[in-house]
Order: structure tokens, then C-alpha cells, then sequence
């Protein structure tokens, strides 16, 4: 795609590397020392070690890992045993099997860097590139998150579990922001562009993702604030929830475009692309059998009515602030992203995944978060789902029939959401841990049932919304 535009922030950081990160990383650090002088305490102080402890072990040090495992079989084969060895011993050291002199890791932050490490090795067909292309994003995410602090320590607002979770959306946003610009990277780069215009191009592409979630992160802070001031909004928790996220979203997408202009690419990530792109093929052909147009019209139909049973069965908690919520996202969905389909898509998608996890909650009396929690990981949802309906919204083609719009869609756009889903629940107990915020375990639980009933959704949606008046 020799012509894919560049933009302005990523052509300069594609193009002046060093010196838009090095002021981004001095002004996330300034911030957050002036943050933390002006709050002077020694809660302050423990919050950011234990948000960077936390962010490097369940976060940063398993996205490298996965991103730099071998290729070689026998080499990749004694990587996976040491490491597997290793993660299992200290996850069994947390949890009391036994003792390791001068270290103490909380068990829900072992298992968590373990099983996250875990999940990208085994969907390393699928996420290989964009989790190696976009390795740097975590650590980026982790400065701007490291500097957001500075603005709670102003607003005096630190210990809060609007500040919990807003940590984990803008880690979880840059993840998923670093991961998409791997992506495109990869894409551009396998059509032909060098690799700094490729840089450039992939940058400009996280523009949109990054400015959905300051949005989505704005508007579940809005409504916290509403609730928690018995109706009246404080702009200021506004302002810092999105500010948060703001710099974690800028710092990985400047952070992970700097890095990929400075190192480069070489054949095999073209290789590894037009690879991945034929073994998905081969494997969604059953899929694709399963769903013509007629029968995706039919399951659309099925969960909604399913919906609509559900909820005069258990009743919804807040419907009033869920209808918000899904309304907010719909309306900063398609500002950010400019598609009327795409933010329908996402709004569709998060309210019959949150109707059906709540009839699930009910029926198997599962703990469920508190409200607050459940809007932020309503906000992560929303972000997962916003990398498939994108890819979707690209793939489409007046000459191609809807199976085939919905396939290309999924090519490009599942590894996405697979790299967000396992970074926002990753987010959610580091952010757990930093803040002492009792609620993310079970907030990242609540999570990945929204995200799963929505990934199952989204191939029957996507058919049923690309179908025309054609038989396909």
C-alpha cells in the first residue's frame, strides 16, 4: 500500500525518533516527580514501586518473552521449558510451596505475568508479529501510566479506584495501540514500503485507536464521578482519567513508531506475515462453511431474542447508566473512528455481551464487581472490540461478498483483540496490586466473559451487517 498516509505525528516519529520520545519520556517523569513532591507522602511513593514492580513483571517482562522465543524448534523448545520451569516455580512460591530468600511476589501478580506469558506463546501463530513488532509498547505504557500518577498525586486523588482504574485502561490502551501499530507495520511492510514508511504509516494508524480510548476512559470517569457525587460530574476526575490515558496512548504509540523506524525489518517479517495470513485462511474455512449470509442472519436474531429473554429473566443492574455508557461509546466511537458501522458494531456487541454475562453471573451466582468496576471493564471491552470492527470496517468491498468481508476482518483484526484482551485483564490486577484495589481479579474475570460471549457474537454480526440482497 505505497500510499497509505503518514500523518503528521507519525512521519515525525518515524522520522525523529530519538528526540519525540526523549521529550515525551523526560515530560511523563517531570510530571510525575512534580505530582509526587506536591502530594509528599509515603503512600504516593509506594504506589508508583508497586505500579512499576507490577507493570514489569505481569505486563512487560511476558510480552518480551513471548515477543523474543525462538523460532528454531529445538531452540524454541528449551526457551518454552526453562521458561514454563521458572514461571511455574515462582507462582508456586507465591502461592506458600515454598520460600525464596528476599523475594515476595503476591500470587495473583505470578499467575497473572505466567499466564499472560502463556496465552501469547500459545496464540503466537496468530500474534507473533504484532507482539513482536510492538514489544515496546508495554514499557512505553508503563512510563506514561508512571507519569499519569503525578496528575492523581495533584488532584489528590491517588489512592482512589477511579486512579486503579484508569492505571489499567491506559496499560491496557497502549498494549493494545503498540500491538495494532506492529500490525500495520507488518502489512505496509510486506506490500512493498520501506520500513520507515511503513513506520510512519502504522504510527499514523494509531492515531484513531488511541484517541477511542482517552474517549472511552473519559466517559467511564464521567460516569464514576456521576454516581459517586450523587449526580454531579467533577470535570476535574474527568480531566485526570483522561490525561492518564492520554500519555499512556502517546507514549506507546510514539514510543513503539520510534522503534520500529530505528530498527527496521528485515525478509522474515514479510515472510511471517504472508504466512500468518495463509495458515488463518486455512483454518476459518470451517468457520466460513458454518456461516453463510442466511444463517448469520438467523444467529443475530436467536441472541437477540436470547437478549431480550435474559434480561426479563434476571433484570439489569444500573440499566439506566449501562444505557449510557453503551450511548457515549457509540457516539466517541464514531468520532474517533468515523464509521457509522464501526461504532454500531461496537455498541451491538457491548451490550448483548454484558446482558448475557449478566444472566450468566446470576444463573452460576458468581461474585461480580461493584459498579465502578464493571464500567471499566466495560471501557477495556469496548477497546478489545474496537480492533475487530475497525479491521472490519477496512475490509470491506463493494466486490466482495460478506463471508469473505467478515474473513479479512477477523485476518487482521482477532490478533488485535487477542493482544488487548490478555493486556487488559494483565492491566487490571497489576493495577489491582499498585493501588490495593480489591476489585481487579474479579473486574478481569468479569472481563474476559464479556469479551468471549462478544468475540463468539462478532462473525455472525459482521456477516449479517456486510450481507447484501445477494445470496452468498
Amino acid at each position: 500500500m505505497p500510499g497509505a498516509p503518514t500523518g503528521l505525528l507519525g512521519k515525525l516519529s518515524a522520522e525523529r525518533p530519538i528526540l519525540v520520545t526523549g521529550v515525551l519520556l523526560l515530560g511523563a517523569l517531570v510530571l510525575c516527580l512534580v505530582g509526587l513532591r506536591e502530594a509528599d507522602s509515603a503512600e504516593s511513593y509506594s504506589v508508583l514501586s508497586n505500579l512499576v514492580f507490577a507493570g514489569l513483571f505481569v505486563l512487560c517482562a511476558p510480552i518480551m518473552l513471548a515477543a523474543f522465543a525462538p523460532e528454531r524448534p529445538i531452540l524454541r523448545f528449551a526457551f518454552l521449558c526453562v521458561t514454563i520451569i521458572a514461571g511455574a516455580g515462582l507462582s508456586a512460591a507465591a502461592l506458600g510451596a515454598f520460600e525464596i530468600p528476599g523475594v515476595y511476589f503476591a500470587p495473583l501478580i505470578a499467575l497473572s505475568g505466567f499466564g499472560l506469558f502463556m496465552f501469547l506463546i500459545v496464540l503466537a501463530p496468530l500474534t507473533r508479529n504484532a507482539v513482536r513488532l510492538g514489544v515496546a509498547a508495554p514499557f512505553a505504557a508503563l512510563i506514561g501510566a508512571v507519569g499519569g500518577l503525578g496528575v492523581f498525586a495533584i488532584q489528590d486523588i491517588l489512592t482512589s479506584p477511579l486512579s486503579a482504574a484508569s492505571v489499567a485502561i491506559a496499560l491496557a490502551g497502549g498494549v493494545t495501540i503498540g500491538a495494532g501499530i506492529g500490525a500495520d507495520f507488518a502489512q505496509y511492510f510486506a506490500k512493498g514500503m520501506t520500513p520507515r514508511k511503513a513506520a510512519a504509516a502504522a504510527g499514523h494508524g494509531g492515531v484513531a485507536p488511541a484517541a477511542f480510548c482517552v474517549l472511552v476512559a473519559a466517559a467511564y470517569a464521567a460516569l464514576t464521578s456521576f454516581h459517586a457525587n450523587f449526580g454531579r460530574i467533577n470535570i476535574m476526575d474527568v480531566a485526570s482519567a483522561g490525561s492518564v490515558v492520554l500519555l499512556a496512548s502517546l507514549m506507546a504509540l510514539v514510543g513503539t513508531t520510534s522503534a520500529l523506524a530505528l530498527r527496521g525489518a528485515g525478509e522474515q517479517t514479510a515472510v511471517d506475515e504472508n504466512r500468518r495470513r495463509q495458515r488463518f485462511v486455512e483454518s476459518w474455512k470451517p468457520v466460513r462453511k458454518l456461516l453463510p449470509s442466511t444463517t448469520a442472519f438467523a444467529v443475530s436474531a436467536i441472541a437477540a431474542i436470547m437478549v431480550v429473554i435474559a434480561g426479563f429473566e434476571v433484570g439489569v443492574e444500573t440499566p439506566g447508566s449501562l444505557l449510557a455508557f453503551i450511548v457515549v461509546v457509540l457516539c466517541v466511537s464514531g468520532l474517533a473512528f468515523v464509521s457509522i458501522r464501526t461504532s454500531l458494531l461496537i455498541a451491538v456487541l457491548l451490550l448483548l455481551s454484558t446482558l448475557f454475562a449478566h444472566y450468566l453471573y446470576e444463573i452460576f451466582s458468581l461474585p461480580k464487581p461493584d459498579a465502578p468496576a464493571r464500567f471499566a471493564a466495560l471501557a477495556l471491552a469496548a477497546i478489545a472490540f474496537s480492533q475487530i470492527t475497525v479491521s472490519w470496517r477496512n475490509a470491506g468491498d463493494i466486490w466482495r461478498n460478506a463471508r469473505d468481508v467478515a474473513q479479512n476482518a477477523m485476518c487482521d483484526g482477532l490478533r488485535r483483540f487477542l493482544v488487548s484482551l490478555g493486556a487488559g485483564s494483565a492491566a487490571l490486577v497489576a493495577s489491582s496490586a499498585a493501588f490495593m484495589w480489591s476489585e481487579g481479579g474479579v473486574t478481569a474475570a468479569y472481563l474476559i466473559i464479556i469479551c468471549s460471549i462478544g468475540l463468539l457474537l462478532s462473525p455472525a454480526f459482521m456477516i449479517a451487517l456486510s450481507a447484501r440482497t445477494q445470496d452468498y
